[in-house]
Parts: C-alpha cells; structure tokens; sequence
C-alpha cells in the first residue's frame, strides 16, 4: 500500500514563504491540527513558477478550522462549507483551507464527501499524480504517487485507474488535456487521453459554463494548438465543440501573440484563439449569427459574444494590401481593439492559406498593427445642430441621412475635411442633390 511519507525537500517562495502563511500555519498547529500546502502551489513551486494561490489541506473539522481562525483574529468565509472549504484572509492574502475528505458517492458531477483525518485517502480522490503533491510550512515533500517524477518529465496521469477518476467527473477529461496544454511534453499520455476518448459523451451532462471555463484555461498556455490537435485526434472535441478545428489558424495566432509581435498591446488572449479554431461554412450575416450562437451557447457575456462574432467574420475586410487611408477608414469604424483582433485573424487566416510568406508580407501586416497602436479616434466634424443652425433641412430623418452623407464624404476624402469645408459641401448637395461634388 502507497504510505504517506516525506519524499523530499525544496524551498518554499512567494507567498508559502510569507510571514501571512507562517501565521495561518500556526494558528492551526496550536489548535492541534496539521496543515499543508497542496496541489498547484506545490506543484508550481518545485517548478520554480510564479505562484497565483496558495491552497492549504488541514485534517481539522472545518468548524474547528473557522473556531481556531477566528479565535486569532483573522477573518473567515465559508466559502464551501458542504465540501470541507473556508476561505481565510490576512492582509492582502487569501488562502483556501479544505478539510481532508473522502469521496463518498459521485455521479460524473458532483461529489458527496466525508471528512477524514487520513491523508493518503484525501490524496487518493485527486485527479492527477502531480496535483496530490504536498508540502510542510518547511517545505517537506509528500509524493504518494511519484507525481514530482511526472512533473519533472511532463507527463499528465491519472491516479489510480484512470476510467474510474473520469467517472467520477467528467471534467476531469478537459482538465487532463488543460494540464498537458500547461505542464505536459510530448507524446501525451496514451492510457489517459485513451480514457478520456471512451468517457467523453459524459461531458454532455457538464454546465456549459463549466466546459467554457476549461477552454479557456487551456487556451491561456503558451502553446495549446498541439494539444487542441491532440483533443481532436482522440475524438474529445468534436463530440462537444464541433465549430473549434482550425488548429492550423490557432498556431499562426499564438505565435503572433507569444514570440512574433513584441508589442505590449497583444497578448495570450483566451478568447481570440477560441475565434481562430472556429469554423464554419457560412457566410455573411448567416456567419456571424452562426458564431453569436455558438458564443452564446458556451454562456458568454454580451460583450464577448459581439467581440467573439466580430473577430469571427471581421478579419475578411482586412488585407495585407491596404492603402493608409483604407486603413484609417476600418480603424474609425471599428475602433483600436477591433480592428486589432480583425488584423491578427486575418494574418492568421492568410498564413494558413499562402503558407510561407513573401518577401515583406510580414512587415505589412505589423505595420497595420503599430498604426493602430498610433492610433487617435478623429471626431468627425459636424453635428446635427449645425444642420439645424443653417437650416439645411429640418429635424427629422432627413437630417439623419445628410449627416450620414456628410460622414460618408468626410471619409471619402481621408477624414481631411473641416468643419467649414463639410457644411459646404452639404449646402451644395442639398441645392442640387444630382449634382456630383468632389
């Protein structure tokens, strides 16, 4: 039987080392309980990785955990009381502290648990050898699935029998494949992802909201395309995310955002690579319906389902081709973001097309993106008022179509013309509406 025994030693940084951490530690020693760090800081940290939180295992009760907290004056919330989690902060600090538990029913969802005092069972119910890491304030190790060896070579594996942990939830199947995208190395784990293909209609009983959030987290890893290609070999993704395919375009996109493009304005953005892997075989309006409704089944908010459908369909208007004031019009309209998101879609969707660039194709495109870096929106020069004051034509809907004629020439002429200029454009058109004025 796997025993529950120190394994090694490394330094603890960051916040397991700060002196918030030590308290929280201690507070919970002179209560007679045992705490440590486990999981991802643990993880993170034999990484030497900057760490995001800190969670902490503890084999007190989690009424005598609040008790003991609250006794040493730190503030607490029961943030999950059911599963065994409370949440403790101190200064800017916030720390989760989880009662050891045991899984007793499970149903592919959720997990009803009892809570235990074992160690080695609280560390059996996790789902991969390298997240049942844990660690003494010191730094002692406890490795009871040799999950540091995992780590250290990128191997993503289940405890135990993998089938059995996906059966008791069905994310664990996207979290396999999101913790590869972040830590794993070549070639995947055949006897997880082979698992993960056999379990993979359970997904369909996840909260889209849910299979979103995972998405999401893979796709912030440097280099996800690999693995999202891993996802669709072994037929994981199209059984629930038909519309995400365009791996090839995903490539392109990432490596503009992680090594090509040194531009502090781009970035890893979740979003954008999930718009770079969608495809469909619409067009037009019908197009973009097509992406708003497969936003808006993944419960996206309104914001980024206009965002998702625009980057979706936007980057056909853009061209490498483009003349400055082709370029000044889309930037007006579309504003720096947009626009942005529309070049690097479209550079994408060209590379994956053309394949190798030609001399200076590249440069094009950067060129496109450090204007729109340079960017300030010009405000276009006449308002409604102004046709009122001159009593070109009265409020109403005929005012509405001279403004929108007077911007329409603006933009003809490269947004060059005043104000001046403008109203006297509009005082000849109304005279003589067929008259062509240049």
């Amino acid at each position: 039987m796997t025993k529950f025994d120190p394994t090694g030693h490394f330094a603890p940084h960051g916040m397991m080392a700060a002196p918030e951490t030590r308290r929280l530690f201690s507070v919970l020693a002179r209560r007679g309980g045992t705490a440590r760090f486990v999981g991802g800081c643990v993880r993170d940290a034999l990484l030497a990785r900057e760490l995001v939180d800190v969670d902490i295992a503890c084999d007190l009760k989690p009424e005598a955990t609040m008790a003991a907290l609250k006794d040493a004056g730190i503030r607490v919330i029961p943030t999950g009381l059911q599963h065994g989690t409370i949440t403790a902060l101190i200064n800017d600090y916030s720390y989760e502290v989880t009662t050891l538990r045991v899984d007793v029913t499970t149903d592919g969802r959720h997990a009803d648990v009892a809570f235990t005092d074992n160690w080695l069972l609280d560390a059996k119910r996790r789902d991969f050898t390298f997240n049942a890491l844990y660690a003494d304030i010191d730094g002692t190790l406890y490795d009871p699935f040799h999950g540091e060896a995992d780590l250290r070579i990128g191997k993503v594996r289940f405890i135990g029998v993998a089938e059995d942990r996906i059966a008791e939830d069905y994310l664990r199947i996207l979290r396999f494949f999101r913790f590869f995208a972040h830590y794993g190395r070549p070639p995947i784990d055949p006897v997880g992802a082979e698992a993960c293909r056999k379990g993979v209609m359970g997904l369909r009983d996840i909260s889209s909201e849910r299979i979103r959030d995972e998405m999401f987290k893979l796709l912030r890893a440097k280099s996800p395309a690999a693995t999202i290609g891993d996802m669709i070999g072994f037929s994981v993704l199209p059984p629930i995310l038909p519309e995400l395919t365009n791996v090839a375009r995903l490539r392109i996109v990432e490596w503009l955002e992680t090594t090509a493009l040194q531009d502090a304005a781009i970035s890893i953005d979740p979003l954008r690579r999930m718009a770079a892997l969608f495809m469909t075989d619409k067009s037009g309006d019908d197009a973009i319906a097509h992406a708003a409704q497969f936003a808006r089944s993944l419960r996206l908010s309104n914001d980024e389902i206009e965002r998702f459908s625009l980057m979706c369909v936007s980057h056909h208007l853009i061209d490498n081709e483009m003349d400055g004031q082709r370029i000044r019009r889309h930037l007006y309209h579309m504003g720096v973001s947009a626009f942005r998101d529309a070049v690097i879609m479209a550079w994408g969707t060209h590379a994956t097309r053309s394949g190798r660039p030609k001399p200076g194709e590249n440069r094009r495109w950067q060129d496109m993106l450090e204007m729109a870096n340079g960017w300030q929106q010009p405000e276009f020069p006449v308002k409604g008022r102004d046709i009122l004051q001159a009593k070109l034509v009265p409020a109403g809907p005929e005012m509405g179509r001279l403004l929108r004629r007077a911007e329409q020439y603006w933009l003809e002429h490269d947004m060059q013309p005043d104000h001046d200029m403008l109203m006297d454009y509009l005082a000849a058109y109304v005279a003589d509406p067929s008259q062509e004025i240049k």
